[in-house]
């Protein structure tokens, strides 16, 4: 008989479909869910507190980096034409902060219990959901100015049109947009001489603002050191890596050795999804994904590798908030051989 696993972090039945779905192969029926007792619960609840920190979001920018402006002339020339009533800029670098220590910021986590008998194995699977606020700042060293002010009165109201004007004028201000994210993340521990463990890793990190359905879309990332190329996949199949799937730690993860270089070469996205910036960022540096932007590794340990997503309009529109996906990707990079 199956027990749905209750505690402090009381597990759905919603929620073990869920998991199931997101984190697993789908190929073997799940082992049983088990009852843990108080000091399961509590042990587990203490490993998670324990690697909180590999699992929380931690991508943040100290400063404003450079951001080469590749809108074309003509989206922006096209969108003001379209709509002259909002602003646009024209900006040189960018910023993103994700207050983590804020009162907005909320960390929780799930799990399932489950014993398999035919494998001698006590697992627990934890999905992470944090959400985060924050602030998206750029620079602006053109905008198209305010002209003037128009007023349509109806019978039921008062019309306000802000005209602004069809050239750019040079400045230099900051632009503050708000972020409001959620991060989906999970990893499986093991009962190990009595004692829970980190065993497996999600493939990866997957942020969204301001929410899954509304953020850019990415089905793939393409990477290669030159000598070898591997395809990183949001759902994964037996012979690639991906972001919803489970991976041994640390060895089972995407690896590469200290003396390789990688670059992200493309993404897997819809046809007519282009109007996007593509951006990698590794180490605390920003760039755009392109082939001559290789990343090179200076340490060994598993570390956080970005790509992001961002529509033109949020970079060049006034008003708005950040509207963007990421994956963040744990990269083994080993000091020797793999």
């Amino acid at each position: 008989m199956r027990k749905i696993v209750k505690g402090p972090l009381a597990v759905a039945a919603g929620f073990i479909l869920t998991a199931l779905i997101l984190f697993s192969c789908g190929r073997m029926p799940p082992p049983e869910i088990w009852q843990p007792n108080a000091a399961d619960t509590a042990a587990i609840a203490a490993a998670v507190d324990a690697n909180k920190e590999l699992l929380r979001f931690h991508f943040n920018e100290a400063g404003f980096q450079y951001l080469e402006w590749v809108v074309p002339d003509s989206v922006v020339r096209k969108a003001i034409s379209d709509n002259p009533f909002k602003q646009r800029y024209i900006c040189d670098s960018m910023q993103q902060l994700f207050f983590t220590d804020s009162g907005g910021y909320k960390w929780s986590y799930k799990f399932i219990a489950t014993a398999d008998s035919a494998l001698q194995e006590t697992t627990a699977t934890v999905s992470v959901v944090e959400t985060i606020p924050g602030v998206f700042r750029l620079h602006a060293i053109k905008y198209t100015r305010f002209v003037k002010e128009s007023i349509i009165v109806t019978p039921s109201e008062t019309i306000r049109l802000m005209f602004h004007d069809t050239v750019f004028t040079d400045t230099s201000m900051v632009v503050e947009k708000p972020i409001l994210g959620v991060v989906y993340n999970g990893c499986v521990f093991r009962k190990e001489s009595g004692e829970w463990r980190l065993w497996k890793m999600a493939g990866g990190q997957r942020f969204y603002a301001p929410n899954p359905e509304d953020a850019p879309y990415f089905a793939a990332a393409y990477l290669t050191t030159g000598a070898k190329s591997d395809t990183y996949y949001l759902r994964p199949d037996t012979l690639h890596f991906g972001v919803q799937r489970f991976y041994d730690y640390p060895d089972g993860l995407l690896s590469y050795n200290l003396s390789d270089s990688v670059a992200v070469t493309g993404l897997l996205i819809y046809s007519t999804d282009l109007d996007k910036f593509n951006l990698v960022s590794f180490g605390g540096r920003r760039f755009r994904l392109l082939t001559a932007n290789r990343i090179g590794f200076t340490q060994d340990g598993v570390q956080p590798l970005y790509i992001e997503r961002i529509p033109f309009a949020v970079i060049y529109e006034a008003g708005g908030e950040l509207n963007a996906t990421i994956w963040g990707i744990p990269i083994n990079v080993k000091g020797g051989g793999q």
